[in-house]
């Protein structure tokens, strides 16, 4: 299988949390907050700069996320790390309205297609979902 562009996973995996979230939410909403998210990572991971989220809810034909090609220049293990945070900080800022099988449901739309990519950035969305359900647990006995 050939090897998949940084850029394309990016845009794949992008696209698909603001998929997810759209319909736990409203798309104006889901698409402030991935947009809010991308802006404050910037400071962290640089190489989003090559990152744009794009408010299509007026636009017919119009495209959520556009992701330049420089970002296929990234190290694959800094990738990962920050479609972790990306993903971790937008389950986090949608709260309730994300659900308790967020990431799994993320996992589950992208697993096929990209699974060799998120092994190469050490991208493991199972651990994540089992991260955050035993984060949930321990809010739970701690009330």
């Amino acid at each position: 299988m050939a090897q998949i562009d940084n850029s394309e996973v990016v845009r794949h995996v992008l696209d698909t949390l603001l998929n997810i979230s759209s319909r736990k939410t409203t798309q104006g909403h889901a698409m402030s907050t991935m947009a809010d998210l991308i802006k404050r990572l910037k400071d962290k991971y640089d190489f989003l700069k090559n990152v744009e989220v794009n408010d299509t809810r007026f636009i017919e034909g119009g495209v959520p996320v556009t992701v330049m090609a420089g970002i296929n220049k990234v190290k694959s293990n800094e990738l990962g790390t920050a479609l972790c945070d990306i993903i971790k900080t937008m389950n986090i800022a949608l709260g309730k309205d994300a659900g308790y099988f967020f990431i799994k449901e993320l996992k589950n739309n992208l697993q096929d297609t990209y699974s060799t990519s998120f092994e190469d950035m050490g991208l493991d969305l199972g651990l994540m979902q089992l991260e955050n359900e035993i984060r949930e647990l321990g809010k739970k006995i701690q009330k």
